[in-house]
This record gives C-alpha cells, structure tokens and sequence, in this order.
C-alpha cells in the first residue's frame, strides 16, 4: 500500500505537467501573414487557395492521411503593405 501511495506522488506532478504542455502546444498554432503590394493581392490569394486544394506532404513526400491535414498546419493569409 506504501508503495502505490509513493506511486501516485510521484505521478500527480507529471501528469500535472504533461496537462500544462498539452494546453501550451495548442497555442501554436498561429497565422503565417504573408505581405504583398495591393498589385499583388489577388494573385497571392489565388496561388494560396490552389495550394490549400493540395494535398499536404512530409519531407520525404509521403501523404498526410486526412484526419492529419489540418490540425497542426498554421494558417496563411495575404496581407496588403501599408
């Protein structure tokens, strides 16, 4: 009995921390800002939406499965120069 008190010790912080981690890695997840000249507005946005109906590799080229695609990918938006 001593020992799974020990146990659940020992357990409790970690598992309080991997909590924290989890909840910070959620964050990360932000916006590219892509800035363009107004001339250049429309044709950023029609090359972003042509690649976002691309299919997402890795590195080596496998495919993404579809449950993947768009969890962990930050967002790209084109932005006009002020």
């Amino acid at each position: 009995m001593k020992r799974f008190i020990v146990i659940a010790a020992l357990c409790v912080p970690v598992a309080g921390l991997a909590t924290a981690f989890d909840g910070a890695a959620s964050d990360t997840n932000d916006v590219v800002r892509i800035t363009v000249s107004q001339d250049d507005l429309a044709e950023c946005e029609a090359t972003l939406r042509e690649l976002r109906q691309r299919p997402v590799v890795t590195d080596s080229g496998w495919a993404l499965p579809s449950f993947m695609v768009d969890d962990d990918l930050p967002r790209s938006v084109c932005v006009v120069d002020a």
